[in-house]
């Protein structure tokens, strides 16, 4: 049963549920408070409880390095901070995940569409491609993975291109992590859910 019996935004039927949060930065913290408010558990390390997973890379901004002559330490450590944490914290708790038969799955991610040469278009389109490979792995539960991919921030220089004329607030990215939290997300796997006020289709 869906749990909105008493009108539109009552509750999205999470109480009771425990997340882990993979993430230190301030969207992270605000994340997590959204969730508590709703009733969910916030943890630090995986329990067998957990049925919620959110990765979040603690540097999304842009990195400024745009050469090829980009040093393989600098690449290495960009790709491992946005891919491969991130894959290792999944892939280590997807087997309890799995067990537990329903379960969400959630990765915030930057945009893999290139304006020029930068090592994040190769992390976060791995992330993508990965994230949509683990849906074959998840056949027969109700375990659903996808992606948030932020738009720009108030003040980035890309701003002035967005359709709707403003950067991306934190509560536009927490909304959307309840809905795929909840069971209302339930049919929603493997997608890749820009929100980024409508940059992604105008650079098209």
């Amino acid at each position: 049963d869906m749990p909105f019996k008493t009108g539109f935004g009552k509750t999205w039927g999470l109480t009771g549920k425990v997340a882990l949060i993979f993430g230190d930065n301030r969207l992270a913290h605000q994340i997590s408070e959204v969730l508590g408010e709703e009733g969910v558990k916030v943890v630090n390390e995986f329990t067998p409880e957990t049925s919620i997973l959110i990765t979040i890379p603690f540097d999304m901004s842009p990195t400024k390095i745009d050469s090829l002559n980009i040093s393989p330490e600098i690449w290495s450590a960009r790709m491992r901070s946005l891919f491969e944490d991130p894959r290792q914290i999944t892939q280590k708790h997807l087997p309890s995940i799995k067990s537990g038969k329903k379960g969400r799955i959630i990765h915030l991610i930057g945009s893999f569409e290139p304006d020029k040469f930068s090592v994040d278009y190769a992390a976060w389109g791995a992330t993508a491609a990965w994230a949509k490979s683990i849906t074959r792995a998840l056949d027969g539960c109700d375990t659903t993975v996808n992606m948030i991919q932020s738009g720009v921030s108030f003040g980035d220089p890309l701003m002035e291109k967005v359709p709707m004329g403003r950067g991306c607030r934190v509560t536009d990215i927490t909304n959307l992590v309840l809905f795929l939290s909840s069971d209302y997300s339930s049919y929603i796997n493997g997608a890749t859910i820009p929100v980024d006020g409508g940059l992604s289709r105008f650079r098209r």
